[in-house]
């Protein structure tokens, strides 16, 4: 269940918060509808996040459910609180 929730966790941030995709997008000099599957789809990278996962420790998926867990945590109450 751990491996679920980091891998759901971590692609939301990649892909929201950090922007990493929209970076790529204009480096690569790409048009706004062009695609980076699975990079800029939160349901594709976290499938793929959670093979990877699966072959990992376990360790690893807590340290990713927590990490990335408290940054989006952290950044939706920032955002209650700046309203």
């Amino acid at each position: 269940m751990t491996t679920l929730i980091a891998a759901y966790l971590f692609s939301f941030y990649f892909v929201n918060f950090a922007g990493i995709p929209q970076a790529v997008k204009g480096w690569l000099k790409l048009r706004p509808h062009q695609r980076i599957k699975p990079f800029d789809c939160v349901g594709c990278l976290s499938v793929w996040t959670a093979v990877v996962l699966y072959f990992m420790p376990a360790w690893i998926s807590e340290l990713l459910a927590i990490s990335f867990g408290a940054g989006c945590i952290g950044l939706f109450i920032e955002k209650l609180l700046n309203k």
